[in-house]
This record gives C-alpha cells, sequence and structure tokens, in this order.
C-alpha cells in the first residue's frame, strides 16, 4: 500500500493528508507478523495501527457476540471486563507483557511508516519506562486494570502519568468499573496536562456529567462495534466534539472488527470534516504525524 507517509518515525517530517489510523489493537491475530500486519491494513484501506502486547504469540482472532447491538445505549463493558479479567487472571498473561512490549518494538522497527507502539505498563516493569523509552521511543502508553488489579490512586500509575504528561505522551486506559472511572474523571480534574484515552468509550456517561472544560485533553477510544454502538457514539460526539473521538479495532477481539468500527463511524450521520478527524487526524496529532 502506498501509504503517502514515509520517514514520519519521530514526527520529523509531517504528512499533509488524511490518515486512517487503527488506534488500538493488538500484536497479535490478524497483526501478529509484518506480512499479517501489511495484508490487513491493505484490505480495510487503513494507513497504520497503534499496536500494543496482547496474548503473546496468538494467532487467534476472537469470535464476540455483538453486545452493543442488544443494548445499545446500555453498559456491555462491565460485564466484558468481568469476565476478561477472570480469564487472563487464570492464564497469567500480564507476565509476558515486557515481552511484547519489546515484539512491538521490533515490529515497529520493520514497519516504522505502518506501525506506531503503544508501551504497556504494569506494576513489575513501570520503573524501567523511562529506561526503555529512551530506546524504543514508543509513542503511547497503556494501562489495563481487567490484566492486573490496580487502583487509579497507587503509585505506579500516577507517577507514570505524571512522566507521560511531561513528555506529552498519550495515556490510554483500559478502566475495569464504574467506580474506578469516577475515580479517573477525579484524576483528570487534579491532572489537566495529561492526555488520557478512556477505553471502549467505557463510563462517557459519568465524563459527560461534568463540565467540558476539565476534558480538554481526554478523548474516548471506539473501538469496537461489538462494545460501542453508534448511539453512544453519537452522545459523546454531540456532548463532547469529533476532536475528542478516536477510531480503533482492538483487534484481535471480534471478527472484522476494524472494518465494522470503520463502517459504523460512515453510517454515522455527521460532517466529512468530522468523520475524517475520528478516523484519523485526532489521532495523527496526538502522534505528532500532523
Amino acid at each position: 500500500m502506498d501509504t503517502g507517509i514515509s520517514d514520519v518515525r519521530k514526527g520529523r517530517n509531517k504528512v499533509n493528508r488524511k490518515l486512517i489510523i487503527d488506534g488500538h489493537a493488538h500484536a497479535c491475530g490478524e497483526y501478529l507478523t509484518t506480512e499479517k500486519i501489511k495484508k490487513k491494513l491493505t484490505d480495510a484501506k487503513v494507513d497504520m495501527c497503534l499496536l500494543t502486547p496482547g496474548q503473546y504469540g496468538s494467532r487467534i482472532t476472537y469470535p464476540l457476540r455483538n453486545l452493543a447491538k442488544k443494548d445499545p445505549l446500555g453498559d456491555v463493558v462491565s460485564k466484558n471486563n468481568r469476565t476478561t479479567s477472570r480469564m487472563i487472571s487464570l492464564i497469567g498473561a500480564v507476565k509476558e507483557i515486557p515481552k511484547g512490549n519489546e515484539y512491538v518494538y521490533q515490529l515497529k522497527c520493520t514497519l516504522p511508516d505502518q506501525v506506531k507502539q503503544c508501551y504497556w505498563v504494569t506494576g513489575a516493569n513501570w520503573k524501567s519506562v523511562q529506561q526503555d523509552y529512551e530506546r524504543m521511543q514508543f509513542d503511547t502508553i497503556k494501562f489495563h486494570q481487567c490484566w492486573e488489579k490496580f487502583d487509579l490512586t497507587d503509585d505506579f500509575f500516577q507517577k507514570t502519568v505524571e512522566w507521560a504528561a511531561d513528555r506529552e505522551i498519550p495515556v490510554f486506559v483500559h478502566i475495569r468499573d464504574l467506580e474506578q472511572i469516577s475515580k479517573m474523571v477525579q484524576f483528570i480534574k487534579g491532572h489537566p496536562k495529561a492526555i488520557m484515552i478512556i477505553g471502549h468509550l467505557y463510563g462517557a456517561e459519568l465524563f459527560m456529567k461534568e463540565e467540558k472544560e476539565y476534558f480538554r485533553n481526554t478523548y474516548f477510544d471506539l473501538s469496537n462495534f461489538y462494545f460501542v454502538s453508534r448511539e453512544r457514539t453519537k452522545a459523546v460526539y454531540e456532548y463532547f466534539g469529533a476532536e475528542h473521538l478516536l477510531m480503533g479495532s482492538d483487534t484481535p477481539y471480534g471478527k472484522q472488527s476494524l472494518e465494522n468500527t470503520i463502517r459504523q463511524i460512515h453510517e454515522l450521520n455527521i460532517p466529512e470534516t468530522d468523520r475524517e478527524k475520528i478516523l484519523g487526524g485526532n489521532m495523527a496529532k496526538l502522534l505528532k504525524l500532523i
């Protein structure tokens, strides 16, 4: 695929065209190898993906029920979070995250114009973040409360986010329950410089009860079609505007999740300029590509 974005590795050269970016995906399943990544992006007409570790070495694409269709305005993420927490706890997958970070870094080195790196932070590796950043120059960082149980008041979370805020590095968080969403709202109020991405549009209703001015640096991930309905997307769009929404697939969780999520965004009755922001323009700014 001719992306037209050569030599944008560290934001040295900016691109002046519309980009479509899968802003949340895992380096497994359809994104496991460089060959698979190139094929997936080409087939979906997507320019690049922001990859984070997943279940290390897994070739599986996981089928999901369309919970969003069944309950378009309801809380379908909480139930899925409980299921994920039990499964991950049983297999102990969080122990392989450091190895997964190295793997994503190698994918980025091989495909620098098509892969950007989201470094997954855990309680075990957080003290290595600065050292790893000097070597990897990763683009964003991630926390996941379903893979590893911690509280948003814990030192390792707060100190790492403050480190990232000083460097304008976006922070993606998959939050485990609505109590933690409430804590996230308060954390953001106290850390206005932090660039926060809330995974799966989870708990957006609690954010919409607050004044928008607190969330100038807050973004909402729309991954994916199976969890995030068109109705919920539109509600957050109408409150926060297109500038705060980011397209993501959560690949390999859900068959054709990238294609279905893009299609759902195209089905929104919104101006084309707003659609372009959601599909990649906003993420391109966060990644300093434009």
